[in-house]
């Protein structure tokens, strides 16, 4: 009979400490604590940021430190226009417009009117040379031969005129002690109204049409 009166006590006890132990379980854990970290300011202090047990940084509302203005020049201010009481550039700073060559006389020249009748050729070329006309529309045939005076004159007697062609007037021989380069530098500022130098032909120094 005593056994079964300890035997309700013994279970109470047991039920009692399971309750216990579960509620230690249950609500025993401490709460998570979080971590502060300091975090650098603009004037060099440090602010707190708060960042949970085991999870990520949460965003502050401190702005990142400006640059030091210092650490770069300042940019420079240039103004492309002189202001008032300013010099302007000198006109020298500028290429100065390319000048014309200018023309020295005698120039050569065929005299006009030039018909299919004529049988001499007169004009003016810088004087002591010794001179061609040619025909230029077949292809330089040479029409008749002679040489300027002292002054400059000449007078050529010339055949095989054609209406309507182009003849020219031409240097037939290099002057003394000049090559070629030599004597179209020399003559060139000499040159007439219809100068023209054409490849494979020859250079004239004044073309006319026969008319």
């Amino acid at each position: 009979m005593r056994l079964l009166t300890r035997q309700p006590s013994v279970l109470f006890l047991g039920c009692l400490l399971a309750l216990t132990l579960l509620a230690v379980g249950c609500g025993g854990a401490a709460p998570a604590t979080s971590a502060t970290i300091a975090a650098p300011t603009s004037d060099g202090a440090l602010a707190a940021a708060t960042v949970p047990a085991g999870g990520a940084a949460l965003p502050t509302s401190t702005a990142p430190a400006a640059p030091d203005q210092g650490a770069y020049p300042a940019a420079e201010s240039v103004n492309p226009y002189p202001s008032e009481g300013e010099a302007a550039l000198p006109a020298d700073s500028y290429p100065a417009p390319p000048t014309e060559e200018a023309l020295l006389e005698p120039r050569f020249r065929i005299d006009q009117p030039v018909t299919a009748a004529t049988t001499t050729i007169t004009g003016q070329a810088p004087p002591n040379l010794a001179l061609a006309i040619m025909d230029v529309s077949y292809g330089g045939v040479p029409l008749g031969s002679g040489r300027s005076d002292e002054n400059g004159a000449f007078s050529i007697p010339v055949s095989g005129l054609i209406q309507g062609n182009r003849i020219g007037l031409a240097i037939a021989e290099l002057p003394e002690g000049m090559d070629l380069v030599q004597t179209a530098e020399t003559y060139f500022p000499h040159r007439g109204e219809g100068f023209q130098n054409l490849p494979n032909l020859g250079v004239f120094y004044d073309t006319t049409l026969v008319q």
